[in-house]
């Protein structure tokens, strides 16, 4: 039975579901408390998920390489604080999104890195929701989003404004290039905001089967590819510079919500997910190399985050323990199901929602929350890329 179908018990669509790990990874405690739709992370702190053992020992037995390089805290002191998203423009320069309070009144925070100091960006005025997403072809051009702020804006180098506002929820943000930007938001009773395409000069609503993408990830402005989030199934899309069309993927994403998607070439695409099997949640991956789609087990008991670039062949996640452990997990992992897990953790609770490795080096950052006796702070991690990754575990079938 399709974990869509094990969910509907908990009256909840696979869209909310998915909004559970980019909230609950952010700042984990508050967001399971205060975050409309979190079904499955409700029933994991019930009890209602089980926990296999091998997944408690994989997290206890990390030792985080990690040390905190950012701690933010905005408006009042009881606000839960948190970036959602980073993007890398430079060796040593990024971007770090987020605002206060996700899942509930909230208002939004772009910061640049300098490689020395963070530095707050001043906004357009009247923008309410967290930023969830951003995509940054250059340093001149950087896009982000807001999931239920239902918003676009623009870094042109200069200042931010306000590209476009829509009244639905942005489940993802693809920007290829100034006048090559695609907006999604899909939503599987057919009521999100659906798929747009800015070509530089206005926004075009998208149809057919594009309508139901929920994120993308480009090669280039021609070699799109694509996660749909359906009322009965999940699919892939592929975009060759004139329409989207399926992707065959055999039954590697049978059960698996998506919850991410990145491309890197024609013969590396990676799909992040989850399972629900038996009562217990797992995170799963799937792997194009150009011939035939692999599916991984990543031998963890989490709810899916994003996904990032590693080195040498693997690819960087985040994920959320689904135990309602009040740790955030950053996983590197291959195409062989060899990885290394890390935990990053704080003394009251932490949670990871994405992380990105600066270019030409092996730094690593690591952006989201920590919790704190009034309420969050955000936090921006600084960790060392593992060259070689170990430990190959392979599917569980019991």
């Amino acid at each position: 039975m399709r974990q869509k179908a094990r969910a509907e018990h908990a009256g909840t669509s696979m869209l909310r579901i998915r909004s559970t790990a980019a909230v609950a990874g952010l700042v984990p405690v508050l967001a399971v408390a205060s975050a409309t739709g979190p079904a499955l992370a409700r029933q994991a702190a019930a009890g209602s998920v089980s926990t296999p053992p091998h997944a408690r020992s994989a997290v206890r037995a990390s030792v985080s390489p990690y040390r905190i390089l950012v701690s933010s805290h905005f408006g009042q002191p009881g606000n839960a604080s948190g970036y959602s998203a980073i993007v890398v423009t430079g060796r040593r320069q990024a971007w770090a999104f987020g605002g206060t309070n996700p899942g509930g009144p909230s208002r939004p925070v772009a910061e640049h890195w300098t490689g020395t100091a963070m530095t707050r960006a001043v906004l357009p005025p009247g923008l309410a929701g967290f930023i969830s997403d951003a995509s940054a072809p250059s340093a001149t051009d950087i896009w982000a989003a807001s999931e239920y702020g239902g918003y676009v804006l623009h870094w042109n180098g200069m200042r931010w404004y306000l590209a476009k506002r829509w009244g639905g929820m942005i489940t993802g943000l693809t920007a290829v290039s100034a006048d090559d930007v695609w907006i999604f938001g899909a939503s599987p009773d057919g009521n999100g905001t659906g798929t747009w395409h800015f070509d530089g000069r206005s926004w075009r609503r998208v149809a057919g089967a594009a309508a139901a993408i929920y994120r993308a990830s480009a090669i280039s402005r021609r070699d799109i590819w694509a996660i749909t989030a359906g009322p009965k199934s999940d699919s892939v899309l592929c975009y060759d510079g004139k329409r989207w069309q399926p992707v065959r993927t055999g039954n590697v994403l049978a059960g698996v919500v998506a919850s991410d998607i990145l491309a890197t070439s024609k013969r590396d695409v990676w799909v992040l997910g989850n399972e629900v099997r038996r009562g217990a949640i797992r995170l799963v991956l799937a792997h194009w190399n150009g011939a035939r789609w692999t599916r991984i087990n990543a031998g963890l008991t989490a709810f899916a985050g994003r996904l990032s670039p590693g080195a040498h062949g693997t690819v960087l996640v985040t994920a959320t323990p689904a135990q309602a452990s009040a740790a955030g997990l950053v996983v590197q992992i291959n195409a062989a199901g060899q990885r290394r897990v890390t935990a990053i953790r704080s003394g009251l609770g932490s949670g990871v929602s994405a992380v990105a490795l600066l270019g030409g080096t092996r730094m690593l950052l690591a952006s989201g929350g920590v919790l704190t006796r009034l309420g969050g702070d955000a936090v921006i991690w600084e960790g060392r890329l593992t060259l070689r990754v170990h430990h190959r575990i392979a599917d569980d079938d019991d």
